[in-house]
């Protein structure tokens, strides 16, 4: 499978006025704002509990509003008018990319503490990506001309802004090398172990990963049928590898997914 990389898109008229977004049939092209959770004069994070990307993202989000999106709603759209920075604070979001064939791939995740929405930086830029909501869950939204506002008053800004773009760059590459190397339960394998050391709590049961992703999610994460993951993931519920519940995934045995993912490798590689 050979997949071209998502590129950050500017349109020809970036000097003119910009076109306000095209309405859609989905609710989130308006995120609902959440009363009282401005942000504050002094961390600049409106949690109760700020995560550990605070002393990052709060320079970049003390102009923005929080927010809140339900758990299937979509953020934006690819090819949609890049409008803000978003900084996840609580919830989960997958990027996804739409390909002239028609098929959808997850090209990344988005966790609690992570910015997205980068491009709304560049005067012209679209979105390379859909965003939705893996779950329900609040961020806050700075808009594009307090963005570049905020990055002429402070330059040094925009290094944690092209930092970002690298990183998401070297995710999207990650993701192509997942989706083009070993078999089907290689990659998924490797994809389960990768959401774990993401975001995963290690408890009694092993590491839990509080992010409900469906068969469907799964399958795009790894570039197959929905049936095949189905089968895969019966299998592994049944051997006590996995065990899935409705607020999540809990990875029982990582050593047997470490070695289904390694062994797969390696035999492609042949």
């Amino acid at each position: 499978m050979s997949l071209a990389m998502p590129t950050l898109i500017v349109s020809p008229s970036s000097l003119a006025a910009r076109r306000a977004p095209a309405p859609t049939a989905a609710p989130s092209a308006h995120l609902r704002a959440v009363g009282g959770c401005g942000l504050s004069t002094g961390s600049g994070c409106p949690c109760a509990r700020p995560c550990a990307e605070v002393d990052q993202n709060a320079p970049l989000m003390r102009d923005g509003e929080g927010v809140r999106f339900r758990r299937g709603e979509v953020l934006w759209r690819q090819g949609e008018p890049a409008s803000a920075l978003i900084s996840v604070c609580t919830g989960a979001v997958k990027l996804t990319r739409r390909w002239p064939d028609g098929r959808e791939m997850i090209l990344d995740l988005v966790f609690r503490g992570q910015l997205m929405g980068e491009a709304a930086a560049v005067p012209g830029a679209v979105h390379a990506t859909t965003a939705v909501a893996l779950s329900a869950g609040r961020a806050v939204r700075v808009e594009e001309l307090a963005l570049r506002r905020m990055l002429r008053e402070q330059p040094a800004l925009s290094t944690t802004l092209l930092g970002l773009a690298v990183a998401r760059q070297a995710a999207f590459t990650r993701r192509l090398d997942e989706l083009n190397h070993g078999a089907v339960e290689s990659r998924l394998a490797r994809v389960l172990l990768r959401v774990g050391d993401e975001v995963g709590l290690k408890d009694s049961r092993g590491v839990f990963v509080p992010v409900h992703l469906s068969r469907g999610d799964l399958a795009d994460l790894v570039g197959c049928r929905v049936e095949t993951t189905i089968r895969i993931m019966t299998r592994w519920q049944r051997e006590g590898v996995v065990e899935t519940q409705r607020e999540g995934l809990v990875l029982r045995d990582r050593a047997a997914l470490e070695a289904a993912g390694q062994e797969q490798v390696e035999e492609a590689a042949v």
